[in-house]
């Protein structure tokens, strides 16, 4: 991690140093090897890095919720007094309990202070969904031209929805799960029961009855999976062409799962960390990425979209 630093004082002084009582002492800024973590409030996040051997740390405090971490762009923030970066050097051993507990520990103590309430902090969010659904994320994001796979237009693009076709039956349970081509991949054979060259996974009337899938849910519960009407050939009526219940018009989707996770990388520039004696510049320092600022699952039911 290389930076330019500046440290100025009443003349300017070569980097790294900083003046107490006219002796020089060594200001390392070496973060390069410690990993970037977090601590969240109510109200408030911040990001440090601690090097333990040299009893330093840095940190980028701002005044924020978690729900920044589901913005897939966050604008650069200019520093000030609420949102600010702060560098300490201290007279023992520093942990996350420092950062993380709701009131400081009294040890160890501050020894040198530099804030910096001006320059600007980038923040890089990487934003993945997954709807887990057996089928690879680059199959379901775009489509030949380019745009963002929607097949069923509820909404939720292709990648995290797990009803891709909006029918009612998850898309993992539309591929080929029995292996029918022996390859131990769903995919490469997914079922198309009507043969009608669209995969059941991508198709609204997967048996081709006329009947579109989601309608042939009988029975109330709105699973189309659990509707089998021929007790002499026991298979779900949107699977059986044999069966063409009309007259159910459902308008209410399943619930839809998937999973986010959230990492976030850190640039400051144009620093100027200050304290009563002397002011530090530093045209740029990477805090590099702290993964997983985000990692839960996530349910939703789209609203309906009309055929």
């Amino acid at each position: 991690m290389k930076i330019k630093i500046w440290l100025i004082s009443a003349v300017i002084i070569s980097a790294f140093t900083s003046c107490d009582d006219g002796d020089l002492i060594v200001t390392s800024f070496d973060f390069e090897d410690q990993d970037l973590a977090y601590c969240g409030g109510e109200s408030s996040l911040v990001f440090y890095k601690i090097n333990s051997e040299a009893q330093e740390s840095i940190s980028l405090n701002l005044v924020a919720t978690s729900e920044i971490f589901l913005q897939e762009e966050i604008a650069p923030i200019s520093l000030s007094s609420t949102n600010f970066v702060s560098y300490r050097k201290f007279n023992g051993d520093v942990d996350a309990s420092y950062f993380c507990s709701s009131v400081p520990p009294v040890s160890p103590q501050v020894n040198t202070e530099y804030l910096a309430e001006s320059g600007i902090a980038t923040l890089t969010n990487t934003l993945v969904f997954d709807d887990q659904d057996n089928v690879p994320t680059e199959m379901e994001f775009e489509d030949e031209n380019g745009d963002l796979l929607d097949t069923d237009m509820d909404g939720i693009a292709n990648y995290y929805d797990s009803d891709d076709d909006g029918d009612n039956v998850p898309t993992s349970a539309e591929l080929d799960l029995l292996d029918t081509d022996g390859d131990g991949d769903p995919l490469t054979n997914p079922l198309d029961t009507d043969g009608d060259g669209i995969p059941n996974y991508l198709d609204n009337d997967d048996d081709g009855d006329g009947i579109l899938t989601i309608n042939e849910s009988t029975d109330g519960n709105i699973n189309p999976l659990d509707d089998i009407s021929d007790l002499d050939n026991p298979i779900s009526d949107f699977l059986n062409d044999q069966v063409a219940i009309d007259g159910t018009t459902i308008t209410t989707y399943i619930a839809h799962s998937y999973t986010r996770n959230s990492n976030i990388a850190i640039v400051l520039s144009n620093l100027v960390l200050s304290n009563e004696d002397e002011t530090i510049v530093l045209e740029s320092l990477n805090m590099e990425t702290v993964s997983n600022v985000l990692n839960d699952t996530f349910s939703i039911t789209p609203e309906f979209v009309e055929e």
